[in-house]
């Protein structure tokens, strides 16, 4: 037969591992949530980040490369105006996956950039699609630095003006992603 005073040793070992618990929970959450400052604690990573990618070496077309900067600004702007027709910020997102810009059209606008030349875009919110609006400047880095490697892997630019007109590498995508990229660029 258990005694009264068993049963009480019990019951209390009970509660005492209960409030450890408890406290254990409470310190864990403590941990993973910020301070009272809004700062997150000092166990926390810290975001990387991605530094700013230089095209100075990229080969872009012999012509376009001889332009002045007037002349390759505007070219751009009329390759905006075609942009803006299409009105991309209401389109699903697979949509802008379409392949529908040529290569000639895009060396413009990776030659405008560099030649540290911003493209000034207003009300970008009613022109581009929310997912670059959202983008933090490393995605937007990022996101160039993968069209760079495209052109890099996939772009001969020794072929001619006609040529690179008919080689259709380029989606809705790419070209939002430089012409938001033009146009904010000095911001990061």
């Amino acid at each position: 037969m258990i005694n009264e005073n068993t049963i009480m040793t019990f019951l209390i070992v009970i509660a005492v591992i209960i409030v450890v618990l408890l406290v254990v929970i409470i310190m864990l959450i403590m941990q993973n949530n910020p301070n009272r400052n809004g700062k997150k604690s000092k166990n926390k990573t810290s975001y990387h980040k991605v530094s700013m990618p230089s095209i100075a070496g990229l080969n872009l077309p012999s012509q376009i490369e001889k332009m002045s900067k007037a002349e390759v600004l505007n070219i751009t702007k009329k390759v905006y105006e075609s942009y803006k027709i299409f009105d991309y910020q209401k389109m699903d997102i697979y949509e802008l996956d379409k392949k529908e810009w040529h290569t000639w059209q895009i060396s413009f606008l990776f030659m405008m950039f560099k030649n540290s030349q911003e493209f000034f875009i207003p009300e970008q919110n009613k022109i581009f699609h929310p997912f670059l609006i959202k983008a933090s400047a490393n995605d937007m880095k990022s996101f160039l630095r993968g069209l760079i490697k495209k052109y890099e892997n996939h772009v001969d630019t020794t072929q001619t003006r006609d040529f690179l007109c008919k080689e259709y590498l380029w989606s809705n995508k790419d070209i939002s992603i430089l012409f938001y990229f033009l146009a904010n660029y000095k911001n990061y």
